[in-house]
């Protein structure tokens, strides 16, 4: 390649608990979007009928061609005897401050049910209709495999933005007809870098880190569907290292603190079109106010690397993250040796990180909304 050359576009797989708070929509709207990546599929691991319903409704909304399809995947709770378990159907409720809407549903139905005037299903054929999410949504595990055996070696980031049940799965995997690989020798060969938004630093308990446990009462009344504790333990203390599997990848961990205070989504609820799909989600899940950017912030970084916003938090140069199967929570641990796992900080400050994810925000929503409109004034 030379200096003339573009940057070639990054290949990313979002993995996602679209559900219980609305920053991942917005996540899902920066990653739909952008011109700098190739979004290869998103991973859903909130079991439920809407979270992938409105997944694919959000990522066929803002994909420009009407021909690209971008694969939904879910998680799916292995059984002993191969049994699959419906994905369930209930829908978000706040139980802790009786404030927060539900907004997953609504997205659902209103941009994927072919008697809604806003559905996407007749220009985005490819988008999952409503009440077909249990069939026609992949299994999350298989499309793993296939997404990573079908890229190139070292080509893939993963932004895991909720529970890491999907990639603990992936992690103990079997060869399939996909790739003679284990899954660990796959994650090795073709992942670049994995950030996970969850954990604190240098020691706490994260959400995304034990909320899938099905032992644990859920903040919005109901209880995990996942693998809990065990599934993030596996996931960060045994993923592939260099000594180990030659895997030469780095992961960067984006803490509950980072994005606790860029607050986002306000402006594009007052300035965005009406009929934008995440704009809508703000508005029911927060009322218009702005949110807590955890997602939008992992994702951004995991589009566009470091920047002008962001850098590696010194505390953490050589170390590794270590979880508790027990009840999820991480501590930092430092060794010397390890020197590709880091943890994000802000270079920039709240507001001004806050000003580019809405500006972001607002300018692929109006972008969507022109090219959605240019055939239908034909």
């Amino acid at each position: 390649m030379t200096s003339q050359d573009p940057k070639p576009k990054k290949n990313l797989i979002i993995d996602t608990d679209l559900f219980s708070d609305v920053d991942d929509a917005g996540a899902l709207l920066l990653a739909s979007t952008s011109p700098h990546i190739n979004l290869l599929g998103i991973q859903v691991n909130k079991p439920s009928t809407y979270s992938v319903l409105a997944a694919s409704a959000i990522v066929s909304y803002y994909t420009p061609s009407p021909h690209k399809a971008i694969p939904i995947g879910v998680f799916r709770h292995p059984t002993r005897d191969g049994s699959v378990i419906p994905l369930p159907d209930t829908t978000f409720l706040d139980v802790v401050s009786w404030h927060l809407g539900e907004f997953a549903s609504k997205i659902a139905h209103q941009f994927t049910s072919p008697s809604s005037p806003d559905s996407v299903t007749q220009f985005r054929p490819s988008t999952i209709p409503w009440g077909h999410a249990d069939e026609d949504a992949w299994d999350a595990l298989p499309l793993y495999r296939k997404l990573l055996s079908e890229a190139d070696d070292a080509s893939i980031t993963i932004a895991s933005i909720g529970f890491l049940d999907n990639l603990s799965l992936l992690l103990d995997s079997d060869p399939d007809a996909f790739s003679p690989l284990t899954g660990r020798q796959l994650i090795s060969q073709k992942v670049a870098e994995l950030v996970v938004m969850g954990g604190r630093y240098p020691a706490g308990r994260s959400w995304n880190f034990f909320g899938s446990d099905p032992d644990s009462t859920h903040h919005n009344g109901g209880r995990g569907l996942g693998l809990g504790p065990k599934g993030t333990a596996n996931v960060i203390n045994n993923w592939p290292t260099l000594e180990k599997d030659g895997w030469k990848g780095q992961v960067v961990y984006v803490s509950d603190e980072v994005g606790e205070k860029v607050l986002t989504g306000g402006e594009l609820v007052k300035k965005g079109p009406k009929g934008d799909p995440v704009g809508r989600a703000y508005g029911y899940y927060a009322y218009g106010e702005a949110r807590p950017s955890w997602d939008p912030v992992a994702v951004l970084y995991a589009i566009d690397g470091l920047g002008e916003l962001f850098k590696y938090d010194e505390r953490y140069g050589h170390g590794r993250n270590w979880v508790s199967e027990q009840d999820g929570s991480n501590r930092w641990v430092w060794e010397v040796e390890v020197k590709n796992q880091f943890v994000l900080a802000l270079k920039a400050d709240h507001e001004a990180v806050a000003r580019e994810i809405d500006r972001l925000f607002l300018k692929g929503a109006l972008s969507a909304a022109v090219q959605r409109a240019g055939p239908m004034s034909l």
